[in-house]
């Protein structure tokens, strides 16, 4: 089953920044797409922002994609954030991208 992509405005302002690592983000998005719960970490309490609900996606050794998968966010009852209103179940959202640091703090 493939998600539908959504994107915020800090992952789009994120990107736009990135251009060296266009290309291997764009990989790490369709593979997630395509199966958003393989080879991805769920998140809970990080760098003090809550992140429960939430999964990471490593795109090289020290960047990072933050997303939610709306199906699995709606049932995470920690979830302090709601990305996923009026979107469908088989969405993704993602959230940021870029250092570890930065990504899991939402900088």
């Amino acid at each position: 089953m493939t998600y539908q992509p959504q994107y915020t405005a800090r992952y789009i302002k994120h990107y736009r920044a990135l251009p060296s690592l266009r290309s291997r983000i764009d990989k790490i998005e369709e593979r997630v797409l395509a199966d958003p719960y393989a080879r991805t970490e769920r998140l809970i309490h990080k760098h003090g922002f809550n992140l429960k609900g939430g999964r990471s996606a490593h795109v090289g050794q020290n960047f990072r994609i933050i997303f939610v998968i709306c199906e699995e966010c709606r049932q995470e009852p920690a979830c302090e954030y709601c990305f996923c209103e009026g979107l469908a179940d088989q969405t993704v959202v993602f959230l940021t991208v870029g250092p570890h640091e930065k990504a899991y703090k939402m900088q």
